[in-house]
């Protein structure tokens, strides 16, 4: 472990310290779910140092590629083939960068993986199973506010899994009790039922570099918080999150009887409902960024510096200079100048390429559709859960954070796996000599069995129920216009006609 000796004690980042400060003594954050706290404290009540939370996150690094070097072993691939796919995991320097911060990424990875592997280890998880990943789905939740909505797509796997609803119910209840009691101690300390508070902020701040403040109609006391002069001109996104509270979200003052905080969710829906297709694009142009060729790309105020390996100890330098954290942020942080420069010339010549993880994801969504031969492998359910696993963290983040290179850590370890086991189902179709595989994702197959005799007019009425119920959903969820909640449901509409008429031909044909 060469960062052990090239950066001591750890890596520090400016959310390290709030870290630090609300892991001892104790006491929740308003802006980060206080999963990462719940690691750190005891490590912080054993002793002073340091040292043990980097060796202990590079550990939980090598525990995760063995369990996943088994995993797919039990699904029938080759050694060679299992160990190329945990290279990411042993050799990245992403992955041995994020496992050297003083952040929560690696232990909010190990528990995103582990629970994808507790699902997926046995054809059918058992009722243990079920409530150990729901435990391990809350955590992750708890650790990075990403992770919020991640019970949808083990929610989907399971169904398809066909695991009962008793295990189904199980799985929700691990989920949920978790959640709910954090809500609970966090309404104790911040008077809100809420897993965290930040999230209006954190989108405010994301939108505020985007809009066009002339096209929004905002009520009198919202307009100073759109952000003045033209777009080219703007602040980062960091500036209207954190800024010393300078930005207008901090200093707005809300009319009597309104919270602050509600005064800047109103305005956020507002801006989306206004200039929905000016967010997706840019939250599609951020997504995409984690797939480029090279690390050495970022948005403003907020490069791919930070993650970079330097021949120093690098990772204060510029926040200092700031003036965000004093000197003295950086007493008792030594480097060793020959392990610094191995490391900054080691991630300069080794990196998992961003097209590439492209190519795995779908592979890994091509063989959960059940293209090819992929159709009767038994490994659908798989793909399909390990790429939903991994696009849910990564849209969230770049949806409401915004780009960075630490929130593309899931991809590593997921998309690898999923590609792997997508690649092997689609060229060899189910792997002989292993254990029956569990029943397939049967989207089209059971809808096939279902519509044989259903009309293509009964088709079309089914399409536009379910077109008018998301448009009427989307309209009551307050984030969307009439205009644009229409053209969802449209969407939404035409898909389900194109899935029941596919369906039909399916049918047919077998």
């Amino acid at each position: 472990m060469t960062e052990m000796v090239a950066y001591r004690p750890v890596l520090l980042f400016p959310d390290s310290f709030g870290y630090l400060a609300h892991a001892k003594p104790f006491h929740l954050e308003w802006a980060r779910p206080g999963g990462y706290l719940a690691f750190l404290w005891p490590i912080l009540q054993v002793t002073s140092s340091r040292y043990p939370i980097p060796a202990l996150q590079h550990l939980m690094g090598l525990v995760l590629a063995v369990a996943c070097y088994a995993f797919l072993l039990r699904r029938g691939l080759p050694r060679w083939g299992a160990t190329l796919t945990v290279l990411p995991l042993l050799l990245d320097p992403l992955q041995l960068v994020l496992e050297h911060y003083l952040l929560s990424d690696a232990l909010f990875e190990l528990l995103l993986v582990g629970a994808c592997l507790v699902v997926l280890w046995r054809p059918r998880p058992g009722v243990v199973a079920v409530l150990v990943a729901g435990l391990l789905v809350a955590g992750a939740a708890l650790t990075r506010g990403a992770g919020t909505l991640l019970v949808v797509p083990f929610l989907v796997a399971l169904v398809c899994l066909r695991v009962g609803w008793r295990r189904l119910l199980a799985f929700l209840v691990a989920v949920l009790v978790p959640l709910v009691g954090y809500a609970a101690a966090y309404h104790a300390a911040y008077g809100q039922f809420s897993i965290t508070s930040a999230g209006p902020r954190f989108l405010y701040a994301r939108l505020a570099p985007i809009v066009h403040c002339d096209a929004v109609r905002l009520p009198a006391p919202e307009r100073g918080l759109c952000p003045s002069g033209p777009l080219d001109r703007r602040r980062v996104i960091n500036y209207y999150i954190w800024g010393h509270r300078q930005a207008p979200q901090w200093t707005v003052r809300p009319p009597a009887g309104t919270s602050q905080l509600a005064m800047v969710a109103d305005y956020d829906h507002r801006v989306v409902r206004s200039q929905p297709w000016v967010y997706a694009r840019s939250v599609l142009h951020h997504f995409g960024l984690g797939f480029a060729p090279t690390r050495t790309g970022g948005i403003p105020g907020n490069p791919a510096a930070h993650w970079l390996f330097e021949d120093h100890y690098w990772v204060l330098d510029q926040v200092i200079a700031l003036g965000l954290r004093p000197p003295s942020a950086k007493a008792g942080t030594s480097y060793d100048p020959a392990a610094a420069s191995f490391l900054a010339s080691y991630r300069r010549w080794l990196w998992t390429p961003g097209p590439l993880l492209a190519v795995l994801l779908l592979a890994g969504a091509a063989a959960a559709f059940g293209a090819g031969r992929s159709r009767r492998s038994g490994d659908r359910v798989a793909c399909g859960l390990l790429v939903g696993a991994c696009l849910v963290p990564l849209a969230t983040g770049a949806a409401v954070a915004g780009f960075s290179w630490r929130y593309q850590l899931p991809q590593l370890p997921l998309l690898p796996l999923a590609g792997a086991l997508g690649i092997a189902a689609l060229v060899r179709g189910r792997a002989p000599g292993r254990e029956p595989p569990g029943p397939p994702l049967r989207v089209l197959d059971t809808l096939a069995a279902r519509v044989r005799a259903v009309p293509a007019r009964v088709a079309g009425v089914v399409g536009i129920v379910a077109g008018a119920l998301t448009g009427l959903a989307a309209t009551l969820s307050g984030w969307a216009a009439p205009g644009t909640a229409t053209g969802a449901g449209a969407v939404v509409g035409l898909l389900v006609v194109v899935l029941l008429m596919v369906s039909r031909v399916r049918a047919r044909a077998g």
